[in-house]
């Protein structure tokens, strides 16, 4: 994963540090509002915990993620979306993770690159390495990332979040790190 991740990495520098071909008077409106999608892939560090029945000690596992997110931008500094997470596990698909949420982002600038900072709320499945059944709860995100846009519609990012589950899921941690293409309508 380590090997498509950091060569995708450096062309996103490479995106972001490239002078923009536009003049300062044909800038788009990047932070217009409206509907967007988006899509990411990347890497989550997830752990289970002691708190569930059977399961191992507290330890990280390394897998893949895949995000989905149907969202709003309602202003230059603020949009809400609809997320959808997957983590499948190395050790099975029934030991994957699976998130669905309601976040929102704040935004610090309106031109092409925007940074931003990311709160929600999500529902989560779990069924950790050693657990005995399924566990379905609830969970807190929290993270940062940067958009850059490509031209009013594409955009091109990066993320980072760490969600941490309550309840049934407590103790069951993950930390997400992760490109994402958003189009704009």
């Amino acid at each position: 994963m380590s090997q498509i991740l950091i060569p995708l990495l450096l062309v996103f520098g490479f995106l972001i540090m490239t002078p923009s071909a536009q003049g300062e008077a044909d800038q788009g409106d990047y932070s217009r509002p409206g509907v967007y999608v988006q899509g990411g892939l990347g890497v989550a560090w997830s752990s289970s915990s002691s708190s569930f029945p059977q399961a191992p000690n507290e330890h990280w596992e390394t897998d893949p993620e895949i995000a989905f997110a149907l969202g709003w931008r309602e202003n230059e500094r603020l949009a809400f979306e609809l997320e959808f997470e997957w983590i499948p596990s190395h050790e099975g698909i029934e030991y994957g993770n699976w998130l669905f949420g309601v976040n929102g982002k704040f935004f610090f600038m309106e031109e092409e690159i925007q940074p931003y900072v990311v709160i929600g709320a999500n529902g989560l499945w779990a069924k950790p390495p050693g657990a005995a059944s399924n566990q379905v709860d609830w969970g807190f995100r929290n993270g940062i990332g940067v958009d850059y846009y490509l031209n009013e519609n594409w955009a091109v990012g990066i993320e980072t979040s760490f969600v941490w589950g309550v309840g049934n899921v407590w103790k069951n941690y993950f930390l997400t790190t992760g490109l994402t293409t958003t189009y704009r309508f």
